[in-house]
This record gives structure tokens, C-alpha cells and sequence, in this order.
């Protein structure tokens, strides 16, 4: 195995996460309330990360203090704007300031500064917080995350297939794996597992496209590692979600891929603070040397085949939606982000039957993994989110009507008539005007990427439904024989 050169991050890469230090930093109350009527405090939050477009605010609150404080930083990376001023410094008030680059590009990774807040108490005494503040140029670091992309099936290994009781035929299926293996102490569970009952129509992380997610309980001797063979042909960046753990740790995430030369790993550390919120990172293709996940059939040497997670301490953190896609776009390769159907559904007229094809030319060249759904006859099938019959809602997305419904298709020159598909989306008690399904007629031998905008899928309809009250079902109708895989919700390129 040839292995690339291991890259570090500093420890402020999840500087939204980190606590302050300071040279008199009160986020208590100070131990001797008699010097003052009113006690001089500052509350500065958690740091920052900023890059060329994430230009973060930060708010100090204050009481006790002569004047309103001030907010510096001797960093020549960063500028430091005042955008408002409210209430009383002595009886109570609050400073807010926006954090700009002032550079287009940083050399390093990964910059790590600070901001200074400073005041003066109505006593004369001086108190400061500092701020820790990550600039970089390379890595896209946010806390505020919304999703607009959601793989409904790619037939993965990972589609529910029971199909409720019709005499569809339907097979055991592994697919292109998707499975989880842990080695040392190591553990792991999926958060809100259908397994366990109807999850809860939370979504959660707030901004996922649903609400499971893995915990892993990471110990310093193992590892976890996600198999899944992935052709990433329209992918330059990865991304993540991860949620800290209650103390810090090293997180080494590793990329296996295949190559001409055999396999190959890439390696990310991160140094992760303890305690926060979720966090989204996305890594460009560029940061590794010779990164190139791509299929031989889609012009490349070899295709991911594994993503795998080891932590230096024994702590617990979480992980959701590690997906590839385009840098400034979005998604376009789900890896995995832990969502399943409650309920996949299949019915059939007059002896129309459900498979797979996993051979080599059962997929199209650009297709993201190993097989697709073989369908023949006349019938319907789809997904439902939730119960069967109604909420709660389990896929949400933050989506615009320019967005796509998009699928690969292939029609059959065994079939006289006409090769079709025809989709809808169901919205949570019907919400959103999603009332119009769509059909398309497929060629024959022929792979097809059919691109719907989301506006096609009604009169008038309202995007914001499917966040809120979310999505239920994706239904599907066909006649004919033909191939389908990577049925997507995606950005528009």
C-alpha cells in the first residue's frame, strides 16, 4: 500500500467550538461583589472561523463598564468592523462586529488568530477576552448548514426491500457494500434508528437532510471504517458533519482509494476541541496530493472504496452526511448520511417483477457505484419517511424550485411500447402544492441523466414545504423494461 503524506490541522479548525482565554476573562461573576454596585462583566462567545465567504459576527454583552469595549486584532489577515451598539454599558449593554479576511489567499492550511475585546469597569479596572478566531482560504468551516441534497436511492446495498406483500420478486442484495466495520474498542449506533420503532420527525442535526446520524464511541487503539465502492467523476470536495466530544481529541479521517498502482490512503487530522454544537467541514480534492477517485469505466485509475474514522482518546462524538460533491454547488455523491425508508413499497399489473442488475453494464459510466434497479412490466414503487399513511415527516431540505429531481434511466429495445417513468414528491399532509407528477420517456440501450426542476412538480409550489413540515414519500410509476439508478435531489449546476 502506498500511503500520502499525513496532514495536520490545527487545533482551531473548529474555532466555533473552542472556549476563551483571556488576561481577565469574566465569564463568571467576580469573586468580590463589593467593589461595585454592579458587577463589570464581559461575555464574549466562542471563537470564530472566517474565510473568504464566511464573514462571522460576534456579540460581547457587557455590564458594569464605563464605556462600551473595543475589539482589536494585530493579525494582518483580519479586520475587525463595529455593526451595532446597544443599551448602557453600566446598567447593561452589547457590542456587535463582523470579522472580515483582508487577503485572498493564505498560504497556510490553517491561520490561527485572535481578536482582543477590552473594557474598563466603572471602578477603573481592565478586563479583556480574547477571541480565537481560524482563517483559512482551503477548508469551508460553518456552523449555520442547511442541506439541499438527498440520495433517495442508489441501490447501494442500502434501499429497504420489503416490499408490502405483492408478488413482485425482489432478491437478498448486498450491492456495493455500504457496510461499517470497527476494530480495536471502538463502537458505534445510528442515532433514531427506524430499527427501534418510527424515529422522530426532528430533524436533526437542525439542517440535515433527516434525523439519524452515527455516534461513534471512539477509543485510542481502533478505528471505524465505512466501505463503500464510490465513482466520483463530478466531485472535486468532500464534507462532513461532525459534533464534538465532550473533550478533545485528535480525529483522523482517511481516504482509501483504488489506483492503478493499487490502494492508496489519504489522511486528515483534525484536533478537535472538547464540547459544541455540529459543525460542516468541506475538504477540496486539491488539499490531497493525487487524489483522484474516479472509475476506470468514467476515465480515472480506480474509485474510492472506503471512508474511516480513528480518534487518539477513548471519547464519543458523532458524524451525518458525508458527501461529495462540487465546491460552491453541492452534493452530488452520497457516501452515506445514515438516512433509510420506513417502508420501501412495490406493486405490480399483470406480472411486473423488481431486481437488480449489478453487472458491469448494468450502470451507466458516470454512475456512483456498482448496480442499479431492473424493473419490467407495468407497476409502482417508492419510499415513505415516516409512517405509511401519514407524519411524521423524516427527509427535510432546503431546497429552491431551480433545484432537481435527477435519475439515470435506461429503456429496452425488448419491449414494443414505449419505456417510461413517471415521479412525484409527497409532502407532509399535503403542504406546498407538490401535487403534479412528472414522466419521462426513455431511449432505448441508452443511459439517460434526466435533470427535473422542482417547479415542474406543481401548479405553483412552495419549496419551503419540503423543510417545513418535510418530506413523506418519493413515489415512483413505470412501464416497460428499463434500468434506473442515483435517484437524487441535487442543486442545479
Amino acid at each position: 500500500m502506498r500511503r500520502s503524506a499525513t496532514t495536520t490541522l490545527g487545533i482551531l479548525l473548529l474555532a466555533s467550538l473552542i472556549g476563551l482565554v483571556g488576561c481577565d476573562s469574566f465569564q463568571n461573576n467576580p469573586s468580590n461583589v463589593d467593589d461595585f454596585d454592579i458587577q463589570g462583566n464581559m461575555a464574549t462567545p466562542s471563537g470564530r472561523t472566517v474565510t473568504p465567504e464566511l464573514t462571522p459576527t460576534f456579540t460581547v454583552e457587557y455590564q458594569g463598564l464605563s464605556e462600551s469595549p473595543t475589539a482589536s486584532t494585530s493579525s494582518d489577515l483580519l479586520e475587525i468592523d463595529t455593526i451595532s451598539t446597544e443599551g448602557d454599558p453600566r446598567q447593561g449593554g452589547s457590542r456587535t462586529w463582523r470579522v472580515n479576511l483582508t487577503v485572498d489567499e493564505i498560504q497556510e492550511t490553517l491561520a490561527q488568530e485572535t481578536v482582543v475585546v477590552e473594557g474598563n469597569t466603572t471602578s477603573g479596572r481592565a478586563i479583556a477576552d480574547t477571541l480565537s478566531v481560524s482563517a483559512t482560504t482551503t477548508l469551508s468551516v460553518t456552523r449555520d448548514f442547511a442541506s439541499s441534497f438527498f440520495t433517495i436511492a442508489d441501490y447501494e446495498g442500502d434501499v429497504t426491500d420489503n416490499f408490502d406483500g405483492s408478488a413482485a420478486s425482489s432478491e437478498e442484495y448486498a450491492g456495493g457494500q455500504r457496510e461499517i466495520n470497527t476494530s480495536g474498542e471502538t463502537g458505534f449506533s445510528i442515532i433514531n434508528d427506524p430499527g427501534d420503532g418510527l424515529p422522530e420527525g426532528t430533524n436533526q442535526p437542525s439542517g440535515s437532510n433527516g434525523v439519524r446520524f452515527m455516534e461513534i464511541e471512539g477509543s485510542g487503539s481502533g478505528s471505524l471504517t465505512i466501505d463503500r465502492w464510490a465513482n466520483l467523476p463530478d466531485s472535486d470536495q468532500m464534507s462532513f458533519l461532525i459534533r464534538p466530544a465532550s473533550s478533545s481529541f485528535t480525529l483522523t479521517v482517511t481516504l482509501n482509494e483504488q489506483t492503478s498502482g493499487g490502494m492508496e490512503s489519504h489522511e486528515l487530522e483534525l484536533p478537535v476541541p472538547a464540547g459544541g454544537d455540529w459543525i460542516k467541514i468541506g475538504v477540496p480534492f486539491r488539499f490531497f496530493d493525487s487524489f483522484n477517485p474516479v472509475a476506470e469505466r468514467s476515465g480515472g485509475d480506480g474509485p474510492l472504496t472506503s471512508v474511516e474514522f480513528s480518534a487518539d482518546a477513548n471519547v464519543t462524538y458523532a458524524v451525518d452526511e458525508i458527501v461529495f460533491g462540487k465546491e460552491g454547488v453541492g452534493g452530488r455523491t452520497e457516501f452515506t448520511d445514515f438516512e433509510r425508508s420506513t417502508s420501501a413499497y412495490g406493486g405490480f399489473n399483470g406480472g411486473a417483477s423488481f431486481g437488480f442488475a449489478p453487472a458491469p453494464d448494468s450502470v451507466a459510466a458516470a454512475s456512483d457505484g456498482l448496480t442499479s434497479r431492473l424493473l419490467s412490466g407495468s407497476g409502482f414503487w417508492g419510499y415513505n419517511y415516516g409512517g405509511g399513511f401519514g407524519p411524521p415527516g423524516l427527509v427535510f431540505l432546503t431546497a429552491d424550485l431551480n433545484d432537481v429531481f435527477t435519475f439515470k434511466a435506461k429503456g429496452s429495445t425488448d419491449t414494443s411500447g414505449p419505456d417510461e417513468v413517471t415521479v412525484s414528491i409527497v409532502v407532509l399532509n399535503g403542504e406546498g402544492g407538490f401535487d403534479s407528477s412528472v414522466t419521462r420517456m426513455l431511449e432505448d440501450d441508452t443511459w439517460q441523466t434526466f435533470e427535473i426542476p422542482l417547479s415542474e412538480f406543481g401548479a405553483n409550489p412552495d419549496p419551503s414545504a419540503l423543510r417545513d413540515p418535510g418530506i413523506r414519500s418519493f413515489d415512483f410509476g413505470f412501464s416497460g423494461e428499463l434500468l434506473i439508478d442515483d435517484i437524487k435531489i441535487e442543486p442545479r449546476q
